[in-house]
Formats: structure tokens, C-alpha cells, sequence
């Protein structure tokens, strides 16, 4: 489950930093992962897909809030965020695999960039519902860091409350100022 947080992190959004930010970047963090071998290549097809399921990974995580509502009804944002999840989990073929009996999900044998990819999305598949469920995206839009929610009643809202929570605060008490 820490791949998908460290996954969805490669975009510093506050700072303007992507690790992602072409093929070879793409290659070298999923080597740094142990998910491909040294010297693989990606394509910009390859890149664009990892950008997809990051981006759609982190507008799942946003949901986890409240269900990814606002007053009601879900955020134009939070909809178009899990159809980019979606059409690249389609795009990353899994299957079940019982090897000994104990059955797992596992990627269809295809290039390795994508496999590495899928293997990154099957880990939904794997992952503890209500663990997941703790993997948030800050609320404070332009930070959006992925984060595990520690906290007892799973409330947590900011990635930080010294950082996001304060700098939130601090903004609405100007606006109710004003």
C-alpha cells in the first residue's frame, strides 16, 4: 500500500515538481522500486498511462474523505479524477493466478514499463479496505500530497496541520474578516 502513496507523491504540486516529468524519469523511479530492470525503456505513450493512474490514484485517495462529496452531490473534479483511474486500469491488464493454492492478483505478461504499471494498480486488489481507506489526498488544493491518516476517528484532512491546516485556517478566518 506504501507504493501506491509514494506512487501518487511523485507530483509535488505546491512546489511545481514532478519526478515523472519524462520516459527515462518514469524508468528510473520504477527501477528505484524494484518494478523494472536497469536499461528499460519507456515510451511517452508509457509516461502519459503513469501520469493517468497517478493522477487518477490521487482523486481516488481525495474521496476518501468524505466520499469525495461536496455538499451532496460528487466534485465535477473528484468524477473526472476516477474516470482517468479507470480507463488507465484498463489499459493495465490483470489476472488471478493460484500458484500453490493461494490465489493472487498478478499483471498479463505484456511490455515492462506497463507491467510494472499494473503491478502498481493491482495493489488496490491487495490492499486492506480499511487501510486503504486511511490513504488520503490533502483537501487543500493546490497541495494534494497523498497521506496515511493516523489519526483515531480517521478525520484527518491536511497532509500536515502545521503546513495545510494552518495555512486553510488562516484563509478563512481572513475571508470571514472581510
Amino acid at each position: 500500500m506504501r507504493l501506491l502513496q509514494v506512487f501518487a507523491n511523485t507530483a509535488d504540486r505546491e512546489a511545481g515538481q514532478d519526478a515523472l516529468d519524462n520516459p527515462d524519469s518514469l524508468t528510473a523511479w520504477l527501477a528505484s522500486y524494484g518494478l523494472v530492470g536497469a536499461g528499460t525503456q519507456a515510451t511517452d505513450g508509457d509516461l502519459a498511462l503513469a501520469i493517468e493512474l497517478r493522477e487518477g490514484l490521487r482523486s481516488l485517495f481525495l474521496t476518501h474523505h468524505d466520499g469525495g462529496h461536496l455538499h451532496g452531490t460528487p466534485a465535477p473534479d473528484t468524477v473526472v479524477g476516477l474516470q482517468r483511474l479507470d480507463r488507465a486500469l484498463e489499459q493495465l491488464p490483470v489476472r488471478v493466478v493460484v500458484p500453490g493454492g493461494e490465489s493472487r492478483v498478478e499483471p498479463v505478461p505484456q511490455p515492462p514499463v506497463r507491467e510494472a504499471l499494473a503491478r502498481i494498480g493491482a495493489v488496490l486488489v491487495h490492499a486492506d479496505p480499511a487501510q486503504l481507506q486511511r490513504l488520503k489526498a490533502c483537501r487543500r488544493d493546490v497541495c494534494r500530497w497523498v497521506f496515511f491518516d493516523t489519526s483515531r476517528n480517521r478525520g484527518g484532512t491536511w497532509c500536515a496541520m502545521e503546513i495545510c491546516g494552518a495555512r486553510t485556517k488562516m484563509q478563512a478566518y481572513r475571508k470571514r474578516k472581510v
